[in-house]
């Protein structure tokens, strides 16, 4: 068993790797988009001779143009103005007062002049002493039909509106009030007496009214559209003389002046919190998801370099264009060395980092985003690498009509569209040529093994297996069976099964050295162990394991191929060597187990655990005199079950589950290999 502790330490240990290479790669591809986003600064004066055309490199608002466009706007909306009919309904009301007072004095006892002195407290009116005595000197009825001719003159006073502060229309409605008057054929005196009353109450009765005004003003303003300075608009020619203005909006872009404006302090945290929420994310799915990554310091490692792999090329490829960059680079990589859906999800995350380098332009994300499902769902079952170019083709193909159909709808430049579309499908051939280019380099660096890698192994002619064949017969043979019931199992409980049929071509090549000390390759010959001792025969049995890890280090074989050579027979017993030499020996006690066990370790992985299997299946079922399905079946059984009581099991994450699918592929091809074979009849008459 592994020391517990000392695992858990481990795990701890690469747990702050990982966090340290996420740390690492954040602050990268933060300086990386910031190259993008931070824009080259200027000193200029009003008159100063631009040398370059400077460009707006966002969106702004023309903050100066804007304004003068909504002051044109304003000035053109009509004031407000509130008619107060009150003014009208005051002015009757103090001419009524007035004459009730008169009519109620004239039937008074008091003398004239105390009479006048009451008329005088309505100060609404100033009349002269002699007006005053005039109409106290009238009769009642011809006082109410002053009141009232003087009253109608105030109703046409008001027919039209006076408008306040207008002069003009104060004095139109006292000439309307004069008029009335002498249309009235009054005595001279009593005229003027009504009209300087009259007078005195034509005010103004329509009054501006800010509120309205200003709501008026607000209404027609939202009518107005900013003045936007567009991003790439240039604002600056070469060659011509700077005006202040133009430096008050490369000010507000931020191209000039010494400090840093605050709208880029806001965007320089914005993206940072940006950068850390992608690989936040990144990081969460491949722990929810894919914990046998996410474990992996080495494969998160390789998953970030090619995270900052696609946006180098995509800033360094920006500089001629978006549409060039090799967006399926890092998905046809990553789809070879893990998992398609891995590199779908985990580019397309990365595809939001890519995204702030292209200005946010849809029809580059769209393209990007195309370009990453087209290249890791066609390379879903990757074996060769002519694979790669066919891929290639695929991304090419998809991402041209993506460019036509999107390019017809936002352009009708068809020149432009037939360059962009060009341009996108070389960028996925480029894509391609990196992709082949930088593959064994990211093998031998990361000591990955493609299922490429795992085909040219797995083939004959590879230096190794052709001296297995040559020189150890039997035993490539007895691998070829292994692979055989390796590979179906380890389809049906999700284990590598390429992997699994490499590792079982190799995991007895160490029996090259000693080849006739194996059964299968004596061929009926005489047995070697016959003349040595027991031990000396377990310790050259076990020895192959030994000599097959030095030789997989001679010839360069991967190591996830080599630890399943060492690791297949784990800690298992050689039982026939073990039990011969106790059975003969004096003193049995004396013989010990550790002498006669594989040194291990025991299989770390399902690969390892079913290639330990099926070996020791196919060798043990190829011993069974005249085999029948109930036999074998018995054999499967009983060695799963030994396999499994020793404890050889404990360190690979198969399932009770797995082990029961594995036996029942175990019996399926072995059934197919020893069936029941007719005998063929003989013609008669000869032997």
């Amino acid at each position: 068993m592994k020391d517990k502790n000392g695992v858990n330490k481990k795990i701890h240990k690469d747990k702050w790797k990982r966090i340290f290479l996420f740390t690492v790669t954040a602050i990268l591809i933060y300086f990386i988009i910031m190259t993008v986003v931070t824009p080259k600064r200027y000193n200029f004066i009003e008159g100063d001779i631009a040398s370059v055309d400077i460009k707006a490199p966002r969106d702004i608002i023309d903050e100066e143009a804007t304004n003068a466009k909504e002051q044109e706007v304003s000035a053109k909306v009509e004031k407000k103005f509130t008619l107060k009919n009150e003014v009208k309904i005051e002015a009757s009301q103090n001419i009524k007062t007035f004459f009730d007072k008169l009519i109620n004095l004239k039937s008074s006892e008091i003398e004239e002049k105390d009479k006048i002195s009451e008329l005088k407290k309505i100060d609404t009116f100033k009349l002269a002493d002699a007006q005053y005595k005039t109409l106290l000197d009238l009769t009642v009825d011809k006082d109410t039909e002053l009141q009232w001719i003087a009253l109608a003159a105030i109703d046409r006073a008001y027919e039209n509106q006076i408008e306040d502060g207008n002069s003009e229309e104060i004095e139109s409605a006292k000439a309307t009030v004069e008029d009335y008057l002498n249309s009235q054929n009054l005595d001279s005196n009593l005229e003027e007496i009504l009209k300087g009353m009259c007078d005195s109450q034509v005010k103004p009765n329509y009054f501006f009214d800010q509120t309205k005004t200003d709501e008026a003003v607000k209404e027609a303003l939202k009518s107005v559209s900013k003045v936007m300075i567009k991003k790439n608009q240039t604002i600056v020619k070469e060659g011509e003389p700077i005006t202040q203005r133009q430096i008050t909006i490369l000010t507000e872009l931020g191209l000039v002046g010494e400090g840093i404006s605050k709208d880029y302090i806001y965007t320089y945290i914005i993206i940072a919190f940006y950068v850390l929420f992608v690989l936040v994310v990144q990081y969460l799915y491949l722990k929810k998801e894919k914990k046998e990554v996410i474990i992996n310091t080495k494969l998160v490692f390789l998953i970030l370099l090619l995270n900052l792999l696609s946006l180098v090329t995509t800033r360094v490829f920006a500089f001629v264009s978006l549409f060039l960059v090799p967006i399926a680079c890092s998905p046809i990589l990553m789809t070879v060395f893990l998992d398609y859906k891995v590199s779908v999800i985990i580019n397309s995350l990365n595809l939001m980092l890519i995204a702030v380098i292209a200005g946010f332009d849809p029809q580059i994300i769209l393209v990007g985003l195309v370009g990453t499902i087209v290249a890791s769902t066609s390379l879903k079952k990757v074996s060769q690498r002519n694979d790669i170019l066919y891929s290639t083709a695929y991304v090419a193909i998809s991402v041209s009509m993506v460019v036509l159909s999107s390019g017809i709808l936002l352009s009708n430049n068809i020149k432009k569209i037939l360059i962009d579309m060009s341009l996108a499908a070389l960028g996925a051939f480029i894509s391609g040529i990196l992709a082949i280019g930088l593959l064994p380099f990211l093998e031998s660096s990361f000591s990955l093994v493609t299922n490429m890698k795992l085909l040219e192994l797995s083939n004959p002619n590879s230096p190794l297996l052709k001296r297995l064949l040559m020189e150890a017969p039997g035993t490539y043979h007895h691998s070829v069976m292994v692979a055989n019931l390796a590979e179906v199992a380890a389809e049906e409980v999700g284990a590598n099964p390429m992997l699994v049929r490499v590792g079982a071509y190799y995991h007895d090549a160490g029996k090259i050295k000693r080849p006739f000390f194996f059964g299968e390759n004596q061929l009926g010959g005489v047995n070697p162990h016959d003349k040595i001792a027991p031990s000396l025969s377990a310790s050259i049995i076990i020895s192959h394991v030994k000599d097959g890890l030095e030789l997989a280090k001679e010839y360069d074989i991967p190591s996830v191929v080599s630890d399943m050579m060492i690791q297949h027979h784990g800690t298992t017993l050689v039982k026939y060597f073990y039990y011969t030499l106790k059975n003969s020996s004096n003193d049995p006690d004396s013989i010990k187990e550790e002498d006669f066990k594989y040194p291990g370790p025991k299989p770390q992985s399902k690969e390892a655990a079913i290639i330990m299997m099926a070996d020791s299946v196919e060798a043990a079922v190829r011993s069974i005199q005249e085999p029948t399905l109930e036999k074998i079946e018995n054999m499967v059984n009983n060695i799963v079950k030994d396999k499994l009581n020793s404890d050889q099991l404990n360190e690979c994450d198969l399932t009770f589950r797995d082990l029961e699918i594995i036996k029942g592929c175990f019996l399926k091809v072995l059934k197919g290999i020893y069936h029941h074979r007719i005998e063929y009849p003989k013609e008669k008459g000869k032997e």
